[in-house]
């Protein structure tokens, strides 16, 4: 395959048992850019589908501009397929695309004609995403040091790393994403680089589609496996002192209403999600209809299943 010598990124897509089709259509779509990158990476994070082979052959029997290399590894979770990326990665510049995801093919243009304008001091450039249900999700426009109560928020400064073009470099000067964490790896990753006293500039036009599919890491229905996830994540920027004491309580209380309303909704789990109803409210007063209605729901089912402590 040759290489494409106009744009100075790499763009990492992880992969762990997506189909063929999935697969297949996020990196043509990487492809497609009206500036490609000069690599694509594609990461097999320990798959026994044999997708990732399969596509590979498929594109290894074609001619593009940009290289396209597999890599394979043992499976360690998203961070870690990241990381042997970024390893790899010989550009000043790298992005991140999940397999399920597509991106809009003036991503790469438009954040690196933003990007290679700032100093060295900013880690990276984000824009917004279109989800497939529909709309666009939109972020804050800032340039420099982002708050990090914002990361991750609505209308704040994205999380997900595939929102970003980053400076390779700045993922480097911080050892990149946290391998132990599963979920908010990406999250944890801003918050290390804006920390670190590195800046970052947004927000411009959407980069990629966000499609859903059962079972990724990120958007299953495996509703424990989640939450604990983010539990740690979340007990990290505790002992790290990522967030204010007000922002922390509101994550924590939103992960126990996440997994309490999943859980009522499944048979035989009604118990379970009462607790952690009441566990969110022992870190927030209610605010708004849906949060009343998860702090009636506690209130009243606590004293019905006989709990030992219902919210005030």
């Amino acid at each position: 395959m040759g290489r494409c010598h106009c744009s100075p990124s790499t763009v990492v897509i992880p992969t762990f048992n997506n189909e063929v089709v999935d697969l297949l259509r996020a990196i043509k779509s990487v492809i497609n850019q009206i500036s490609p990158p000069q690599e694509i990476i594609m990461v097999d994070d320990g798959s026994t589908n044999g997708a990732a082979d399969t596509v590979f052959k498929m594109l290894d029997s074609e001619s593009y501009e940009c290289k396209i290399t597999l890599l394979k590894k043992d499976n360690g979770g998203p961070g870690s397929a990241r990381n042997l990326g970024l390893r790899h990665c010989t550009t000043p510049f790298i992005s991140f695309l999940d397999s399920d995801d597509e991106m809009i093919a003036t991503n790469l243009a438009e954040k690196e004609e933003v990007l290679t304008n700032l100093g060295d001091d900013f880690f990276g450039v984000y824009g917004t995403y279109i989800l497939s249900t529909g709309g666009e999700h939109r972020f804050a426009t800032v340039e420099g040091l982002l708050q990090v109560d914002m990361v991750g928020r609505e209308f704040g400064y994205p999380g997900s790393a595939p929102a970003y073009l980053f400076r390779t470099q700045r993922l480097i000067d911080v050892d990149g994403f946290d391998e132990s964490l599963v979920n908010n790896e990406d999250f944890d990753l801003v918050i290390r680089l804006t920390r670190a006293g590195f800046k970052a500039k947004g927000s411009v036009g959407p980069g990629f589609l966000l499609n859903y599919r059962d079972g990724s890491v990120s958007r299953n229905d495996n509703f424990l496996e989640t939450y604990n996830n983010v539990q740690r994540f979340l007990k990290k920027a505790s002992e790290s002192c990522y967030f204010s004491d007000q922002e922390l309580a509101k994550r924590k209380a939103a992960n126990e209403l996440w997994l309490g309303r999943r859980l009522l909704s499944r048979r035989g789990s009604k118990k379970q999600g009462i607790e952690h109803l009441n566990m969110a409210f022992e870190y927030i007063r209610p605010k708004g209809v849906r949060q009343y209605a998860a702090y009636l729901i506690a209130k009243i089912g606590g004293r019905v299943l006989g709990l030992g402590k219902t919210p005030k």
